[in-house]
């Protein structure tokens, strides 16, 4: 028997229970049952699940009886693996048709962040945004103004790592929006799910804690891959504090996922053209929304070592890449960030390179520059947040 490939859209995280360490496997796009947690014993068996490996190569390695109990256990696994969507073939694939097919049904992207990242009822969600956010729910002084500013900022960035890790940065970033007069935001966020394209812009509205946020009217989407947003935080994250901020404003959103082919092959000029033509032909007043946190090292993110070791050389980098955009200088910011991106995985590379090109920002502050470090896993994500009128 020759081991299925694994589905290459299944996530891995680990998990320590009483000392015991176990793999937790996540299907983003809800193809796959789950999640479900497996004992750190099985990687090797998912490991050899690559479409080529078989019983017997998989028998020899382990030194065991290619028709013993062990390997018999083993196709037993794979075949529950199957059964659940997690390994390539014809029950993934019709499991696959059923989500795309419902998913294209939906009227709203549904919420998938709720009741984890932030609370679903509207009531809570509104003291979450005061008390954890510190943010008003009204059009007036900014909170955290900017020195000298006499105008709202029209390009932003902000993280998107989890609220409940860095509250503070959120609302700080968000607070010098308030008095912005755009009533479009145009959201370019890290695509973390897909890649099979530089640019997926969402057609559907945002369901929130607080209301539907709509969809400007566009004819940027890729069909086949709408799915994108499907799982996506980057843009939720945003979208649901947009809706708290104005909350009586007709105010649309453009949602952009961008992965790192728009670096390739003309891609951003091409999108950057598009982009501009819809915002131009809006009409609306719009503010450009960047979505991306920085440097992602450590264990959990492949690195050999704990992040501690490099989170010096680490927050250096980070620095200068910042210096050159409070500067709108682009080009030194790539030339700084391309030999980083593979070491430090800095996963707002992208968007932050399309929204330059759409928006051409010039003079930038830097408002919060924050490292979390997660014991668990000894690995770090750095991020910040910044504005530019």
């Amino acid at each position: 028997m020759i081991l299925p490939r694994l589905r290459l859209d299944v996530q891995f995280s680990s998990h320590q229970e009483d000392d015991e360490r176990f793999l937790v496997l996540h299907d983003p796009f809800g193809v796959a049952d789950g999640p479900i947690m497996l004992h750190a014993d099985m990687i090797e068996v998912l490991a050899a699940c690559d479409g080529v490996t078989s019983t017997i190569d998989l028998a020899h390695s382990a030194g065991v009886d290619p028709n013993g109990p062990e390997i018999l256990r083993v196709v037993a696994f794979i075949r529950q693996l199957e059964e659940l969507g997690y390994v390539e073939g014809h029950i993934a694939e019709e499991r696959q048709r059923t989500m795309l097919q419902e998913w294209s049904n939906l009227p709203l992207r549904p919420m998938v962040c709720a009741d984890s990242t932030y609370p679903r009822d509207p009531v809570e969600f509104g003291v979450f945004c005061r008390e954890q956010l510190g943010l008003q729910q009204q059009v007036g002084v900014p909170a955290n103004p900017l020195a000298g500013a006499d105008v709202p900022p029209r390009v932003a960035l902000v993280p998107h790592i989890d609220f409940r890790v860095a509250p503070g940065i959120y609302g700080e970033a968000f607070a010098t929006l308030a008095n912005s007069p755009a009533d479009l935001v145009v959201m370019i966020g890290t695509s973390h799910y897909w890649s099979d394209h530089p640019v997926v812009v969402g057609d559907k509205a945002f369901e929130t804690p607080l209301g539907i946020l709509p969809v400007l009217p566009h004819t940027l989407g890729v069909p086949e891959a709408d799915i994108a947003h499907k799982p996506e935080h980057s843009l939720e994250l945003h979208a649901v504090v947009v809706r708290y901020l104005w909350p009586d404003r007709d105010v649309a959103v453009l949602p952009i996922l961008v992965t790192s082919a728009i670096l390739e092959d003309g891609a951003l000029e091409i999108w950057t053209d598009r982009i501009r033509e819809v915002v131009e032909k809006s009409g609306r007043t719009p503010i450009w929304l960047i979505s991306g946190d920085l440097s992602h090292v450590g264990p959990k993110f492949g690195d050999p070592m704990p992040s501690v070791d490099v989170l010096p050389a680490v927050e250096q980098a980070d620095r200068e890449l910042l210096v050159h955009l409070a500067e709108g200088d682009i080009l030194s910011y790539r030339k700084a960030i391309e030999p980083l991106d593979n070491a430090y995985r800095v996963c707002g590379h992208a968007p932050t390179i399309l929204a330059f090109a759409c928006a051409n920002p010039v003079h930038g502050q830097l408002l919060t520059y924050q490292v979390w470090n997660e014991a668990e896993t000894e690995s770090s994500v750095t991020f910040a947040s910044m504005v530019w009128q």
